[in-house]
């Protein structure tokens, strides 16, 4: 698990605020800090993740899955760059997105869906009567969506 100050520190080098040798500030740690708890509590309202709990420190481990942590840096970078007078390159736009694309079909739940008694097995299947209601498996009496 990641910790928030490896987070926000990623973010700013994403940025070129910050370099690796050039350590945080207490301000912009705490800046980077806010803007991550806002967005993972947003992310956490919509779905995107889920059980986020705000992190007050910089040494605290930030409670998401491992997949999720790129998107995390990448996004967080975007949220922070115009504060710093910094505009977004395509390639980070196309990090964050990518990553995001990823944690969203990470997901995505592929489970067996139940299909309706009403849909024709293949091709040939008619209707007796023409009928459109009739059903293909009359012992199911209950729809299954």
């Amino acid at each position: 698990m990641a910790t928030m100050r490896v987070i926000v520190q990623d973010a700013f080098e994403e940025i070129g605020v910050k370099t690796a040798e050039v350590a945080l500030t207490d301000d912009e740690l705490q800046s980077g800090i806010r803007r991550c708890n806002d967005m993972l509590l947003e992310w956490d309202d919509i779905g995107i993740i889920v059980g986020y709990t705000e992190v007050l420190n910089g040494d605290d481990v930030v409670n998401v899955e491992r997949n999720a942590i790129a998107a995390v840096k990448y996004n967080l970078a975007i949220r922070l760059a115009p504060s710093f007078q910094k505009l977004v390159g395509a390639a980070l736009a196309a990090l964050a997105s990518g990553t995001m694309e990823v944690l969203m079909a990470s997901g995505t739940d592929l489970s067996n869906i139940a299909y309706p008694d009403t849909l024709p097995l293949g091709s040939g299947n008619q209707c007796a009567n023409d009928g459109t209601n009739q059903r293909f498996f009359p012992n199911n009496k209950t729809d299954n969506f």
